[in-house]
């Protein structure tokens, strides 16, 4: 007899779920998702740390290439100077370009796989698809440079400008929702790239259209990334021990489960019907 007189038989099938049974709460899903995951995401989180290692060298070399002079290299020639930190930033920014992009895009493929509830292989799936992804990734990771660099650039200029003008206080906001806008875009940005066969201009182009036509759902995620963000470092010793081994993933999880059911109504299932009344014509 399996089991102790009937009790603690694994080997009877269980009763399943009911046919009938209403589909759980998405919160729910999440956390079934995120418990069953965890410990893959602590090994993909790790794996995504050490791909943006070379980022993490780069800020700290142009923070110290600020603090540097070449003076006695170019003489008081300011415009020489500038051009000699332009060319060495220049040349240390292209060594992480061609790591985080890539890794965004392989960690972007095991996450999204995790919020469809499907399987994923952490570092293969991770290395195919950066690589698969490579070229279209990097130059992602330079539009994000590039904005990044404006809206430096921006905020610059309007904190030295005169404080209660109106016009500029208006260029501020201006600035801020821009901003704002654009780390919706990148919610999905990668998701798209690493689901769909589109080109660079379709991908940000759908983008900023999910970005308007969902601007408080999103808002609203991205308020919760940054509270998750924000009480992991509430001690910031524990902070910066979490983040490299968990808090990515936990914030990357909880924008791809909330962007893929977007893309599946809006994008795949369109498809799909579209396809199908294609092929009903075709036998008419």
């Amino acid at each position: 007899m399996a089991g102790f007189f009937g009790f603690f038989d694994y080997t009877k099938p269980g009763p399943g779920i009911p046919k009938d049974a209403p589909p759980k709460h998405p919160v729910i899903v999440f956390f079934e998702i995120y418990s069953r995951k965890f410990w893959n995401l602590v090994k993909l989180n790790i794996l995504f740390s050490i791909f943006n290692l070379p980022a993490i060298a780069t800020m700290a070399f142009l923070v110290i290439i600020s603090q540097m002079s070449f003076s006695s290299v170019a003489g008081d020639d300011l415009l020489m100077d500038f051009v000699l930190r332009f060319i060495l930033g220049s040349f240390l920014l292209c060594i992480p370009l061609v790591t985080v992009g890539p890794a965004q895009a392989g960690f972007t493929f095991v996450l999204r796989n995790y919020a469809r509830e499907e399987h994923a292989f952490i570092w293969s799936d991770f290395k195919e698809h950066a690589l698969k992804n490579f070229k279209e990734s990097v130059i992602i990771s330079v539009i994000d440079l590039i904005v990044a660099i404006i809206i430096a650039i921006d905020l610059r200029i309007y904190m030295t400008m005169q404080k209660g003008n109106f016009l500029i206080t208006i260029a501020s906001a201006m600035l801020v929702l821009s901003f704002i806008i654009y780390l919706m875009m990148h919610m999905y940005i990668y998701p798209m790239l690493v689901t769909f066969k589109l080109g660079i201009k379709q991908i940000y182009k759908n983008a900023l259209i999910f970005a308007v036509i969902r601007f408080l759902p999103n808002l609203g995620i991205l308020v919760l990334c940054a509270a998750v963000l924000m009480a992991s470092f509430i001690y910031p010793f524990i902070g910066m021990m979490l983040f490299p081994l968990i808090t990515v993933s936990t914030i990357g999880l909880i924008t791809n489960f909330y962007v893929y059911p977007a893309l599946k109504k809006h994008i795949i299932d369109r498809v799909r019907l579209d396809n199908a009344e294609g092929s009903d014509e075709g036998q008419a």
